[in-house]
């Protein structure tokens, strides 16, 4: 009786340590990818927009003059939204045209060509991502 309560207990903990494994996995993956580039597009953020309203005016049981008066709001929302994601983008672009000038300034020729490639084949990876 005991030995098939121990293989239970070896067994379950072997199991646990497995999906462990396997979530851990899974948010490391997570946390290093990039944000998928269909989320980055304004019509993705039209069409989400537009289903978050339709599932806001359905929970509120809003009227059609309750749902044209708010739809002014959601497009203020959608137009906000497309304007942080666009300044967002361009602050972290001058970030890193400043940390690359800051460094090529300290580095040698061999080490600039080295920079030098090593970008064009993150631009190359980066063009060829779905």
């Amino acid at each position: 009786m005991k030995s098939k309560l121990l293989t239970q207990i070896i067994f379950s903990l072997v199991v646990l340590f497995g999906l462990g494994g396997l979530c851990g996995y899974a948010m490391s993956a997570r946390v290093h990818s990039s944000r998928p580039a269909w989320t980055r597009s304004e019509e993705w953020t039209r069409r989400w927009l537009e289903q978050r309203m339709a599932q806001d005016f359905a929970r509120i049981d809003a009227t059609p003059e309750q749902q044209a008066k708010l739809k002014p709001s959601y497009d203020r929302l959608l137009s906000d939204f497309n304007a942080i994601q666009q300044e967002s983008a361009q602050k972290v672009t001058d970030a890193f045209k400043r940390h690359g000038l800051d460094m090529w300034k300290q580095l040698t020729p061999e080490q600039r060509e080295i920079i030098r490639q090593t970008n064009q084949e993150r631009l190359n990876r980066k063009a060829t991502q779905p």
